[in-house]
């Protein structure tokens, strides 16, 4: 569990197969899924989606990116399932966290 799991967390922007992940430990991929959702309480997919929402908030609020720009670059190819994801985690859509923990977006020329 923890080598699929530091693999992840190295190159969570890139898309992983659970198949794939699954071969890497020596386990069936419906087994590593029962594994993740019995120790972690989430799936694989859920664990890679955190790692993109919470890069996307730091990059709000120490860059001067477009919201669309930030979600491009967390690796989340849908502007629309970007802001749903990052409402879900954090109560707000990304523009209203810029604003509110004074990120240097808020209306300041982009790099």
């Amino acid at each position: 569990m923890k080598e699929v799991l530091d693999r992840l967390a190295a190159d969570w922007r890139r898309p992983h197969s659970v198949t794939e992940l699954a071969a890497s430990v020596n386990l069936g991929a419906s087994r590593l899924e029962h594994l993740f959702r019995a120790t972690l309480r989430m799936s694989i997919r859920d664990v890679v989606r955190i790692s993109r929402i919470t890069e996307a908030a730091r990059l709000l609020l120490t860059t001067h990116k477009r919201v669309s720009e930030i979600s491009r670059d967390v690796g989340f190819t849908d502007i629309s399932n970007f802001n749903h994801s990052f409402r879900r985690q954090f109560g707000v859509c990304p523009r209203d966290y810029r604003k509110r923990n004074g990120g240097e977006g808020g209306g300041a020329p982009r790099s």
